[in-house]
């Protein structure tokens, strides 16, 4: 089986019929993940079933955020592509090789997802986070000033599925979104230290806390928040962690 590579997906496809396929497993995924770990999320099973299509179909195709996921492929080795070229800006596949990549996450078992949008102001990373917006809390850390990269990007919704945990999926997901925010930022030609990006999570989900550190993120801010969520107590630390590119 060849490597487990994190696969972009399309804002849109020339099929409107396989596009609506992908707008099915993403919301499919994205419900399921709230049902198996809805301690996990900012966000409940409750609140985003009632969504009409037009949410999910905004997520999907929002000019801001790129959803990447890791999939079970099947397919023979070489057909995936490796995060240095698929974060490149000199260096991507085919629409051939995107047509294939899409058609195999189409029919395989997603295994882990994220989506990080941006670059934002600071003004609009709360309402740009897949979090109950009374949840949210950036502190200072996000304030504008000479210190503050100007290029500010979020990640939401970062998930492994209880049976794929353990094999770092969610590093190789972080890896590839900071490749992939970097080659965004030295396009447009800023350079090191010009961007940032946030997250925001339960402090005492520690195993989430040291795969977020390992990737190199840094809690910058901490708050309580009231918690309705199921499986938690009535008040929650959360905890904000950023890493500067």
């Amino acid at each position: 089986m060849p490597p487990l590579t994190p696969l972009i997906l399309p804002k849109s496809h020339p099929d409107p019929v396989e596009f609506q396929t992908l707008l099915n497993r993403y919301k499919s995924f994205r419900l399921s993940s709230l049902l198996l770990s809805p301690s996990c999320f900012g966000s409940t099973h409750a609140r985003e079933v009632a969504y009409p299509p037009e949410k999910w179909t905004s997520r999907l195709t929002d000019p801001l955020a790129t959803t990447i996921v890791i999939y079970e492929d099947a397919s023979p080795a070489g057909t995936s592509t490796s995060i240095d070229s698929a974060a490149s800006t000199t260096s991507s596949p085919s629409p051939t090789d995107e047509n294939s990549l899409l058609d195999n996450a189409l029919t395989a078992e997603w295994l882990a997802i994220l989506t990080i949008s941006g670059p934002l102001d600071p003004q609009t990373l709360t309402t740009s986070l897949h979090l109950d917006p009374s949840l949210v809390d950036f502190g200072p850390t996000q304030q504008t000033s000479p210190d503050i990269p100007l290029k500010q990007y979020v990640i939401n919704g970062m998930f492994v599925i209880p049976s794929a945990r353990g094999k770092k999926l969610g590093t190789k997901l972080l890896e590839y979104a900071k490749a992939y925010v970097t080659a965004k930022v030295r396009t447009q030609g800023q350079g090191k230290g010009e961007a940032r990006i946030s997250l925001i999570v339960d402090y005492d989900n520690e195993s989430a806390r040291k795969t977020y550190e390992r990737s190199e993120f840094e809690v910058v801010h901490r708050y309580w928040f009231d918690d309705y969520r199921e499986g938690r107590e009535s008040r929650t630390e959360a905890a904000v962690m950023v890493l500067d590119l």
